[in-house]
Parts: C-alpha cells; sequence; structure tokens
C-alpha cells in the first residue's frame, strides 16, 4: 500500500508540474487558456486566391485562427508580424489564417499587397462565421488543436514573432494542443 501511495503521489505532481508548465507558456504569450477545449465551429470559407478551406478539412494540424478588419490600426499594425511566425514556424502541420468579416474582397486583395500577407486572407462574407466564434470586435485569435477544439484565444495587441509565441506554438505543435 505504501508503494502504490508513493507511486500515486509521484504522477499528481508530475500531472501538476506538466499543467503549470502549459498553463505559463500560455500566460507568457499573453493567451488565454481554456479551462476545458470546446469544439471549434466548423466553417467553409473562400480565401482570397479562391480556394475553399474549411476547418473540418484541417483536423489533425494546429490552427490559428484570426479575425481580423484591414480597418483597424491595431490588426495592420499586427498583420505582418502574425505572418512572419507563420513562415518563422513553416511547419506543415500548423495553419495560420485570417478571416474578415463584412469587407469586399478587392480592399483585401489591397490590404494583403500592402502588408505583404502571404498566408491565406478567408472572406466571411456576412459575417456568419464571426458571429458563430462570438467575435464581435477585431484582431481576436483562437488557438485550435488538433482534434478541433479551441485551447486557447486571445484579443489584445500581440508581437506575433515573440519567443514566447513561437515557444507556445511550438508546444501546441509538440504536444498536439
Amino acid at each position: 500500500m505504501r508503494k502504490f501511495t508513493i507511486v500515486l503521489l509521484i504522477i499528481v505532481v508530475f500531472l501538476l508540474w506538466n499543467s503549470s508548465i502549459v498553463t505559463a507558456q500560455f500566460l507568457e504569450a499573453g493567451v488565454q487558456k481554456l479551462a476545458s477545449p470546446i469544439k471549434a465551429r466548423n466553417f467553409t470559407l473562400k480565401a482570397l486566391e479562391g480556394r475553399k478551406i474549411s476547418l473540418k478539412g484541417l483536423r489533425g494540424r494546429i490552427v490559428i485562427l484570426t479575425f481580423f478588419s484591414p480597418l483597424c490600426s491595431v490588426c495592420q499594425r499586427q498583420s505582418s508580424s502574425f505572418d512572419k511566425l507563420a513562415e518563422e514556424i513553416k511547419n506543415k502541420e500548423a495553419v495560420f489564417l485570417l478571416v474578415a468579416s463584412r469587407v469586399k474582397e478587392k480592399e483585401l486583395v489591397k490590404y494583403k499587397k500592402e502588408f505583404h500577407i502571404s498566408i491565406p486572407i478567408l472572406v466571411d462574407r456576412h459575417g456568419s462565421v464571426s458571429k458563430a466564434y462570438g467575435v464581435w470586435g477585431h484582431h481576436e485569435t483562437f488557438f485550435i488543436n488538433r482534434e478541433g477544439k479551441i485551447v486557447g484565444k486571445t484579443f489584445a495587441e500581440k508581437d506575433w514573432t515573440s519567443g514566447s509565441m513561437r515557444n507556445l506554438i511550438e508546444h501546441l505543435l509538440r504536444e498536439g494542443g
């Protein structure tokens, strides 16, 4: 019985220690870690390039989904940084997506050129995906794990190329979110 108690104690300490490290990675990156992951709403949206992208089709990958507006000054400051993070990570298991709601495509094409965006910009023409995710403002980001569950979110301005943000994404890639 004593050995069982010691083994159980070691397991509990390991789990608590591991959990606090993961929480610390979210905190350092300025991302709210959800206490319990929630299923991300599926969607299919057209990218500016014309292809359709669905969240369900990305299952098995980590998805970093950012809602933005080309008129939002914070979004303008962050878009290039977000795109650079995607370029730095260069992992086919991580997908970085920008979603714009209720914006004309020609405005998004101009935005993509002006801010040198290489990642897909998805067009949420009527705002239905934004509404499904509870997004009413701009520059809100959701971190979705390989199982299609939201594990974290943020709506504050970020330096996406910071070491803490790269560490969080790399952790999600290693652990599966």
